[in-house]
């Protein structure tokens, strides 16, 4: 009785610490994602689909529910309602979170990338966005190219 008591618990725990431990990793792919996806100044609505749909198809993010929900929204209305550099300044500080863990920052980056590359050639202001975003995580651009 009691194996079955704690087994369920401690799953319940286990899970709980994951999403805590993944909450840095989920701000930073949301305000990345939306970061790079404002970086020419406009985020058109299909911009906001195709990186909504990505964020929400990322395996890393899965048990979020509306906090994820909410996370994008909060991104995207800081653009809106801030403009860019509220979203800047905020991507920035989630982006540097990361520096600590390539891994995770790797996520980001190839999310960001995917989101830039969606139109086409990645022109210079998402290049720019690139390259400062990879280094506040600690990566060189260059070797995810």
């Amino acid at each position: 009785m009691l194996g079955k008591l704690f087994g369920k618990k401690g799953r319940e725990a286990r899970a709980a610490m994951q999403v805590v431990q993944n909450r840095d990793l989920m701000q930073a792919i949301v305000y990345g994602a939306f970061y790079v996806a404002a970086a020419d100044g406009d985020i058109g609505e299909d911009e906001i689909k195709k990186t909504e749909k990505l964020i929400a198809n990322t395996p890393q993010l899965k048990g979020f529910g509306p906090e994820l929900s909410n996370t994008m929204d909060r991104a995207e209305k800081d653009f809106h309602d801030g403009g860019h550099r509220i979203l800047r300044m905020n991507a920035e500080k989630e982006l540097k979170d990361l520096a600590h863990s390539p891994e995770e920052a790797a996520i980001v980056i190839n999310v960001m990338l995917t989101i830039a590359e969606a139109s086409g050639d990645i022109d210079e202001k998402e290049m720019a966005v690139l390259e400062k975003s990879a280094k506040l995580m600690g990566l060189s651009l260059k070797d995810y190219l």
